[in-house]
């Protein structure tokens, strides 16, 4: 028998504290906030979004279309409400459009 002690981790927490101990936990999350933006969104807004970026805890929103920039403008409580629903967490807290 082994003398290694297991841990009963989750893959999810292992890959985590991976992530962590290589510095990368913030690029991913990055990464998954972009994905996850375009999978609430849908691919109207998608294809409209010129840009998607992680600054801190603020989602910016670089847009093709000024109707679509006031719209979401007006809508930016529903967006960081759906992200962090689809996240699991309050990862977002503020966005801006541009």
């Amino acid at each position: 028998m082994s003398s290694r002690k297991y841990n009963d981790l989750p893959i999810k927490a292992i890959i985590q504290q991976m992530l962590d101990n290589a510095g990368m936990s913030k690029k991913y999350n990055e990464l998954e906030i972009i994905k996850c933006y375009h999978e609430v969104m849908g691919s109207m807004i998608s294809k409209r979004t010129r840009e998607v970026k992680l600054r801190d805890r603020t989602l910016v929103l670089k847009m093709d279309s000024g109707v679509l920039k006031e719209e979401l403008n007006h809508n930016k409580r529903q967006i960081i409400q759906m992200i962090n629903d689809k996240m699991g967490a309050p990862i977002i807290e503020e966005v801006e459009v541009w």
